[in-house]
């Protein structure tokens, strides 16, 4: 851990979003040198971060359920590094233990998948700010390099809820099939859960075969892709469902599942 900081915060904006169960919210944050600035509202929905990483390498605009983020006027995203805000809607004194260390959970997470791409490993700090209870999470610029990227960062984030306890790789596979089998149970109706079944055995693929997956600046590749689509379809459920908006990377993917000898469908 490193000392604390300061954020200058964006101001709050209502969304369109599909209900969370862990209310954790999410923000990119401008580098330094900008003045750690909140770079648009808090979202529930971690599609609209994909949203805001297109229009910074682009300079297209993105206009999409109340969410707007437009190079113009919003403070500027540091594409050289991942930087993420997070915090829990509604949190209450009570629950703020509790809450940091399921944000130490998904630094756990982040790490483990990092470490399997040899890559620099994600820190997190708490935000010095008695009115807003937020921690930043920092990492290597892979993480930026494609918006599948971006969905898995701020899933396992998300995931760090659940405060998984695990061994290794294998170990972990085996605790997200059982959240997996549990939503199809109906003994876990639970968002991430749901997600889990397409991805619980995709993630170490997906980190072990980064540079081939993703060689190119996906981004500009999707520029003219429609904003629905786009932000519909580029998150890593999708990615790991085969149903990215861009075929070609579909089928190296399922090209890599397959040779790894894994299921290809969720459960």
């Amino acid at each position: 851990m490193v000392e604390k900081f300061k954020v200058e915060w964006f101001d709050a904006k209502s969304l369109a979003e599909i209900y969370q169960q862990t209310n954790m919210q999410f923000a990119f944050v401008t580098d330094p040198k900008h003045g750690n600035k909140q770079c648009h509202t808090w979202a529930l929905c971690r599609d609209f971060l994909h949203d805001a990483v297109r229009t910074a390498k682009t300079g297209i605009k993105s206009s999409i359920y109340s969410f707007d983020f437009d190079v113009e006027k919003n403070p500027p995203l540091d594409l050289a590094k991942m930087r993420m805000l997070v915090r829990k809607k509604g949190l209450k004194k009570t629950e703020k233990a509790v809450f940091d260390k399921k944000m130490k959970a998904g630094l756990k997470l982040l790490n483990h998948y990092e470490k399997m791409d040899g890559v620099a490993l994600s820190k997190l700090v708490k935000v010095d700010d008695s009115k807003e209870d937020a921690w930043v999470f920092t990492g290597p610029s892979v993480w930026m390099k494609a918006p599948q990227l971006v969905s898995m960062y701020t899933m396992l984030i998300r995931l760090g809820d659940k405060e998984i306890g695990f061994k290794d790789n294998k170990d972990l596979m085996e605790k997200f099939k059982g959240l997996a089998e549990q939503n199809k149970n109906g003994k876990l109706p639970d968002n991430d859960a749901n997600y889990l079944r397409a991805c619980w055995n995709k993630f170490d693929l997906v980190m072990t075969n980064r540079a081939k997956l993703f060689p190119v600046d996906i981004y500009e590749q999707q520029k003219s892709t429609a904003i629905g689509t786009f932000h519909d379809r580029s998150g890593i459920w999708n990615f790991c469902s085969f149903n990215s908006p861009m075929k070609e990377l579909n089928d190296n993917f399922r090209a890599v599942v397959k040779s790894a000898k894994r299921v290809e469908g969720g459960i």
